[in-house]
C-alpha cells in the first residue's frame, strides 16, 4: 500500500459541505412545519428556563440521519444527544457538523414562529459553513466561503450605528448570568437599556445572530451559550461583513488556554453588524469576565 494511500482524504468543499447542512436542516423543517403546535408535551432539563420536547429529538435524529448519509466520516455536535464521534476517531481534517434541532424551543413550543434549526460546519477548529433555517417565516440563511445569503439572495454588509441610535437583540445577561452575579446583573441591564436605542430579545441566539448578520440590528450577546447554538450564526455573521468578539468565561479558572479556543467553543459574546463596536456591550462582557476570573483567584486562594 503506498503511503498517499494511507492518507485521510481531503475534507469536502465548504460549499458541498453547506449543501449538505441545507439538505438535512430542510429535512427537519419539512418535519416541523407539519406538526400541530398547539397542543405540544415539554419537559425540563434543568429548570423551567431550559425545556425539551420531544420533536427537538425527532428533529435531530432526522438531521444526523441525513448527515450521516451524506457524509458517513462526519462528527456531530448536537444539543439533544451530544457528540457522535466519527468512525476511527479525529483526523486533522475532521467535519464536524454542531447541530441545534430547534433553537429556541419555548418559542416552538408555545406556538411562536420564533425558532430555527442551526447547523453550523467546521473543518478541523475552522468555522467554514452554517445555516440558519427559520421553518415557519421562511427564512433560510447560509454561508459558505462565499457571500452570505438569505434565501439565495446576498446580504449587503452595513456599518454599525452609533449607541444612540443602535438595535440591540439580546437577554444578555440573562437569568444564567443573575444567578452568578446577581448586582452585576441588575446594573447591566439598566446600563444597556439605557446605553443604546432598543433593546429586544428574540428567545433564539441563532436567529439573533442571523438578523444582526442581515442588518436588521446592530448587535447581540450573551454571557452563556454553546457551540451549537451559535457555530453556524458566527460564520454567516462573518461573511456578511459582521465581527465577532468572544471571552472565555468560567472555563478560564481552569484551563489556561481557554481563550484560545475557537470562537464558537467560547461561552460569551458580542456580535455587531459591521466592523464598529457597539463600547457598552463589550465593556459589559469585560467586567463579567473579570468578575468570573476573581472569583475563580478566591477560590483557588481557599484551597
Amino acid at each position: 500500500m503506498t503511503t498517499s494511500a494511507l492518507r485521510t482524504p481531503p475534507a469536502p468543499t465548504p460549499s458541498l459541505l453547506l449543501e449538505y447542512a441545507i439538505t438535512a436542516a430542510n429535512a427537519a423543517a419539512v418535519y416541523l412545519r407539519g406538526l400541530d403546535r398547539d397542543h405540544l408535551a415539554r419537559e425540563y432539563k434543568t429548570s423551567s428556563h431550559d425545556i425539551v420536547t420531544e420533536h427537538d429529538r425527532a428533529a435531530e435524529e432526522i438531521i444526523v440521519s441525513e448527515l450521516r448519509r451524506l457524509l458517513p466520516t462526519c462528527r456531530i455536535v448536537g444539543e439533544e444527544g451530544g457528540e457522535r464521534p466519527a468512525d476511527g476517531g479525529a483526523v486533522p481534517e475532521q467535519v464536524s457538523f454542531y447541530v441545534d434541532p430547534i433553537d429556541g424551543t419555548s418559542n416552538f413550543a408555545a406556538g411562536l414562529p420564533l425558532f430555527c434549526i442551526s447547523i453550523g460546519v467546521a473543518v478541523g477548529d475552522e468555522l467554514v459553513a452554517g445555516v440558519i433555517d427559520a421553518p415557519i417565516l421562511g427564512q433560510v440563511f447560509a454561508a459558505a466561503d462565499g457571500p452570505a445569503t438569505l434565501n439565495g439572495k446576498e446580504l449587503s454588509p452595513r456599518a454599525t450605528h452609533d449607541a444612540a441610535d443602535a438595535l440591540v437583540l439580546t437577554g444578555f445577561p440573562g437569568q444564567r448570568v443573575g444567578k452568578e452575579f446577581p448586582e452585576f446583573a441588575g446594573r447591566a441591564s439598566l446600563e444597556l437599556a439605557n446605553g443604546v436605542s432598543a433593546v429586544r430579545h428574540l428567545g433564539t441566539a441563532a436567529l439573533e445572530l442571523a438578523y444582526v448578520a442581515a442588518g436588521w440590528a446592530d448587535a447581540t450577546a450573551l454571557g452563556t451559550i454553546n457551540p451549537w447554538d451559535v457555530a453556524a450564526g458566527f460564520h454567516i455573521l462573518r461573511r456578511a461583513g459582521g465581527t465577532v468578539r468572544t471571552w472565555p468565561g468560567r472555563d478560564a479558572r481552569t484551563d489556561a488556554t481557554a481563550a484560545e479556543r475557537p470562537d464558537h467553543l467560547q461561552p460569551a459574546y458580542v456580535a455587531c453588524t459591521g466592523e464598529t463596536r457597539l463600547e457598552v456591550l463589550d465593556r459589559l462582557q469585560d467586567e463579567l469576565q473579570s468578575l468570573r476570573d476573581a472569583e475563580g483567584d478566591s477560590e483557588r486562594d481557599a484551597d
